[in-house]
């Protein structure tokens, strides 16, 4: 085992070097609804309020499919810290088929979810904006999917500038189509919600077909065959992502059953709860983008046997992580109204949205916590720990506080967002004292394959 002291300069600079483009990647990923949601506030406050809605449920669902490929990550650096060129092919290939039943799972249950919807909830302008954005959306899916899968493999191997960029030309060919087709400019027909789903779908095709053209100049693959199925390489990805997909459901489930019970308080509190999400999402994508780092930087040096550098590039990402967080808090806590004004002109939602940013700005610390922690802990291959943080800190601790403060104690939308607040801190504390303790002995520190025992007992 290579336990030379890592110089902290040099690991700063790779770090940032690899995080810089992620980052940028990962905001490139968000921007798109950012854009959806400014352009929808341009139609109505009803609009805005159905499409979020409808986005908050779609990306629930699909976000859990996506975070089922986080496995990818152990995988895929593992093997290349290990210099394991066969087996980081066998990981790619069979990635594949994850994506396809990861693809069919996401159409079944987006599918259900929006059928209970349609007949449950009572029949009104917003459930109209609902069911039209998501008849439309629903077909991204298989975009989201291999676009993850293919950025993954390459972000393993520190190639990310060319995702970036991507994303750039994907952002703005969604910035002018969403104007073309959701507000009707330069002479095309205004289709509003459905316009805005038009156009995510038009910039996500567009930035798979540069993915897979990237891949394939890259590659160079004499002959294209479907790889054979296989059950062990499917059993270990599902071992490692299905609790990744499990912690991403309980965190961002626990969001979203905060957006429906604001539902039925009214189209008001609705508006203004996505716009506060929304640009909380903006800002979360920050420390995504270094847990993406993290498991990348993590995973490459466990698979080299360089634990102290491995516990090292953990510990810069979080603090990576906790700095940015602390400037988009100040930015929120200094203008808010400066930023609501940029969603909606409404008066109301800009007022409810003031007390839902302020809470926001308080737990951006603990959620840049939890998010880069997690993806250390992916890097070690261990994704369980972070399911149950969530598990505990959003439910009978977070949901309970914010349920109990939004209606017996009458604070509404921002009591069910202090709620959400307290249960950040929760899990942040956490993730972060199981990652100290889980790095504190650089022996316990070995790839994934050594470490099989010890992972199935946490």
């Amino acid at each position: 085992m290579n336990v030379a002291r890592p110089s902290l300069r040099v690991e700063m600079r790779d770090t940032l070097k690899l995080a810089g483009p992620i980052v940028l990647a990962q905001v490139g990923h968000m921007s798109m609804g950012l854009v959806d949601t400014l352009v929808a506030g341009r139609i109505s406050t009803v609009a805005l309020a159905g499409l979020g809605l409808a986005a908050n449920f779609f990306w629930t669902f699909t976000h859990v499919c996506v975070a089922c490929m986080f496995a990818l990550d152990t995988f895929f650096s593992q093997s290349v810290g290990a210099k394991n060129d066969r087996a980081l092919a066998r990981y790619f290939s069979q990635s594949f088929w994850l994506c396809g039943v990861l693809t069919v799972v996401a159409f079944v249950v987006i599918w259900a979810g929006a059928g209970i919807y349609r007949n449950l909830a009572p029949p009104s302008p917003t459930k109209e904006v609902f069911e039209m954005y998501i008849d439309y959306i629903i077909w991204c899916i298989p975009s989201i999917l291999i676009f993850f899968l293919l950025s993954r493999y390459w972000q393993a191997q520190h190639r990310v500038v060319a995702f970036m960029l991507m994303l750039v030309g994907g952002n703005v060919l969604n910035l002018l189509a969403c104007f073309a087709f959701g507000l009707g400019w330069w002479g095309f027909p205004r289709l509003e919600a459905k316009g805005i789903a038009l156009a995510t779908i038009i910039s996500r095709y567009a930035m798979l077909l540069a993915a897979i053209l990237y891949t394939w100049w890259r590659l160079k693959p004499k002959v294209m065959r479907i790889p054979v199925f296989d059950k062990a390489s499917q059993r270990e990805f599902f071992r490692l992502g299905l609790p990744a997909a499990g912690h991403a459901g309980l965190e961002v489930g626990s969001f979203s059953i905060v957006t429906f019970v604001i539902g039925f308080i009214g189209a008001v509190p609705l508006a203004a709860h996505h716009v506060t999400l929304i640009m909380a999402a903006f800002s979360f994508m920050f420390p995504v983008g270094f847990s993406s780092a993290a498991a990348v930087r993590v995973g490459t040096f466990v698979g080299a046997m360089q634990p102290e550098r491995a516990r090292l590039a953990g510990w810069l990402c979080i603090s990576f992580a906790i700095i940015i967080m602390a400037l988009f808090g100040g930015a929120y806590l200094a203008v808010p109204r400066v930023l609501l004004g940029w969603f909606s002109t409404d008066a109301a939602v800009i007022a409810v949205g003031v007390k839902l940013l302020l809470v926001a700005a308080l737990f951006q610390i603990a959620d840049g916590i939890q998010v880069a922690v997690t993806g250390a802990l992916r890097g070690l291959g261990n994704t369980r720990v972070a399911m149950i943080a969530n598990l505990i800190g959003h439910y009978p601790i977070g949901l309970a506080i914010g349920l109990l403060l939004a209606f017996p104690f009458g604070m509404g939308a921002a009591g069910l967002w202090t709620g959400l607040a307290v249960g950040l801190g929760a899990v942040a504390a956490i993730l972060l004292i199981m990652w100290w303790r889980m790095t504190r002995d650089l022996t316990r520190i070995r790839p994934l394959q050594q470490t099989q025992p010890e992972l199935n007992a946490i």
